[in-house]
């Protein structure tokens, strides 16, 4: 389903939690920046990432910030192997 936002949609709250975790892992956004949070959509009635309002706590659990962590890691490795 599209959006009139043009933002990505995600089925459920926690598909965009997920994908959120994973859009950190992938871009490097330093601090607060980039999105941050997930929000329900009164549009469409779907979820969307928001970089507006406070940071999701599952960005801020050990757990997950460790699968950030090693998420940057990787991208950085994959990056630097399709340069060559």
């Amino acid at each position: 389903m599209k959006c009139s936002t043009h933002k990505v949609c995600y089925e459920t709250r926690e598909m965009a939690v997920e994908a959120l975790i994973q859009n950190r892992s992938r871009y490097h956004h330093s601090g607060d920046a980039g999105p941050i949070n997930v929000y329900q959509c009164e549009s469409c009635g779907l979820y969307h990432f928001t970089s507006k309002g406070p940071i999701n706590d599952a960005l801020t659990s050990e757990e997950n910030k460790k699968r950030i962590e090693l998420g940057r890691e990787a991208s950085y490795w994959e990056d630097k192997y399709r340069r060559k």
